[in-house]
């Protein structure tokens, strides 16, 4: 008896032993990954202020898209807007009816500060028939055109005045970028010279310039120059600087090709006022015109404001006392006649 209970007292043990054993050895099943990475969220869970920070800078990044969204289509609505502005030519109020007419317009070169006064002068007497030529690349520029008289300026707008209106209701056409002697510039050079200050009074004032003035005038030409600008540009007319009985063209008479467009007479000449009367006086049984040249530092220059003054008052007299005078800017007399006058020769 006692033997059998020594027996099964020891079979009690080895089950039991084997028990655990069985426990002890059982395989660890890994967790899964989405507990390792709830885990780790958990460690990294952000403060209440993080929290803040990343809500604030979550409505940032939506407000700052939006805005880039909505800032890029207000520049290219803009844009677009400013490019159809662009492509628009200035349209001439006038009209030929085939009746003879007598024209009267006014070039001033340059871009300076004595533009200004000139232009109150004309406001005043209610005279708009001028064209402004600046070169674009010489903006703000300050230079001695008379060593004698340093108090006769020559100090050209800079863009910033420019673009805030110095020429509002005033015709504006290129000088050219530099103002070079274009005989001088090779082709390429002078396609440059001209294309590139079209294109930047073309952004200031929503128009394409068609006509240039010459720098320094017909002398500084060639045909050869008048080719290029033809063929690779799309000025159609340059306006010279010598008087027009010098090329056998008659004085009040129109030009023979709007390339060489020659004028009556410049604004310091001595018998530029009586050339004027002369004009106003004369019978109208064919197309006339007076066209005058110069620039505003001359004025000072000679101390003829007066003059100048008068001149205006004379041609605003004029106009509102006889229906065939007609005042007209450079271009508009241009697109009265580009059918007519040939831009150059053929």
């Amino acid at each position: 008896m006692k033997k059998y209970l020594l027996l099964t007292a020891a079979l009690l043990l080895i089950l039991s032993t084997v028990a655990l054993c069985m426990t002890a050895c059982d395989p660890v099943v890994s967790a899964p990954e989405t507990t390792d990475t709830t885990a780790d969220t958990t460690i990294e869970e952000p403060t209440e202020e993080e929290s803040t920070m990343e809500e604030t800078t979550a409505e940032e990044t939506t407000v700052a898209e939006t805005t880039a969204e909505e800032t890029t289509a207000e520049e290219t609505t803009v844009e677009e807007t400013t490019v159809e502005e662009e492509t628009t030519e200035p349209e001439t109020q006038y009209v030929r009816d085939g009746t003879p007419k007598k024209y009267i317009t006014i070039r001033m070169d340059d871009g300076i500060t004595q533009d200004a006064r000139m232009m109150e002068i004309m406001r005043k007497y209610g005279v708009d028939c001028c064209t402004f030529y600046i070169s674009s690349g010489l903006f703000g520029q300050s230079i001695v055109v008379y060593p004698d008289r340093p108090d006769v300026t020559h100090k050209r707008y800079t863009r910033r005045e420019i673009v805030a209106g110095v020429y509002d209701g005033f015709d504006v056409q290129s000088h050219t970028v530099n103002h070079y002697s274009l005989k001088g510039c090779g082709d390429s050079q002078v396609t440059s010279e001209i294309t590139r200050d079209v294109a930047a009074l073309k952004q200031i004032f929503g128009y394409r310039p068609v006509g240039v003035a010459w720098p320094g005038g017909d002398g500084d030409i060639t045909d050869h120059t008048i080719d290029v600008v033809m063929e690779t540009t799309n000025i159609r007319y340059g306006s010279c600087t010598t008087r027009n009985t010098y090329k056998g063209i008659k004085k009040f008479g129109l030009p023979q090709y709007f390339m060489r467009w020659y004028p009556t007479c410049s604004v310091s000449d001595a018998d530029a006022q009586s050339l004027l009367e002369e004009f106003i006086a004369a019978p109208c049984t064919e197309d006339m015109l007076y066209f005058v040249w110069g620039h505003g530092f001359e004025l000072d220059r000679f101390d003829s404001w007066d003059k100048f003054e008068l001149m205006i008052k004379t041609i605003a007299a004029a106009a509102a006392a006889d229906e065939d005078i007609v005042l007209v800017t450079n271009s508009e007399f241009y697109e009265l006649f580009k059918e007519e006058i040939p831009a150059w020769k053929e």
